[in-house]
């Protein structure tokens, strides 16, 4: 078995090293706050699970009709502007603006090919939510002293300019568990 995702990578440089100026303040105030790994920055499309191995290469051949069809070696830009937050603050993101519409028409595609040949379920929410996770707080581990200034960080920050950052292909990406956090590798067949 594999866990795996498809996902949109963030690659900018400056970009990660906004955000990760931004999630540096966040941990100071809530030290049990998880910051996602610069290189793990991305854009989940579909979260798969575990897959049986022998699926991998057929995921990996959509992955790439689905990059044919909508980048055909062509960059899209997106912008990363403010924070917000899930699940009374469990998960903390940066808001994605750009051509909403093309990221939901990719990710309806994938879904709608990944379901006809491989009978792969669609997701229960079909709307694509336009963010990046940069991190995630267990509320069984916030510190309750604090957690007030770490709720107006992200009040205060709902305009933040994180940068700019472009996207030129969908990645079928591993997801390794680990105590320390995942480990992703691109999955290639």
């Amino acid at each position: 078995m594999i866990r795996s995702f498809i996902a949109l990578e963030l690659e900018n440089i400056a970009t990660k090293k906004e955000i990760q100026e931004f999630t540096t303040r966040l941990k100071k105030n809530q030290n049990k706050f998880k910051v996602v790994k610069r290189d793990n920055l991305h854009l989940t499309i579909k979260f798969l699970g575990n897959i049986n191995e022998s699926l991998a290469p057929k995921i990996y051949k959509i992955v790439e009709e689905v990059n044919d069809k909508f980048f055909n070696g062509e960059n899209r830009e997106f912008h990363l502007i403010g924070v917000g937050q899930f699940n009374k603050y469990s998960v903390i993101w940066a808001k994605l603006k750009g051509d909403i519409n093309f990221l939901q028409s990719i990710k309806d595609t994938t879904e709608n090919l990944l379901n006809e040949r491989l009978k792969i379920e669609r997701d229960k929410r079909p709307a694509f939510k336009p963010h990046l996770t940069i991190g995630r707080l267990n509320k069984k581990r916030i510190n309750y002293k604090t957690f007030e200034t770490f709720k107006n960080l992200i009040k205060n920050n709902k305009d933040l300019e994180f940068g700019s950052f472009n996207i030129h292909k969908l990645k079928f990406k591993k997801s390794e568990l680990t105590p320390n956090g995942p480990i992703y590798s691109d999955l290639v067949y």
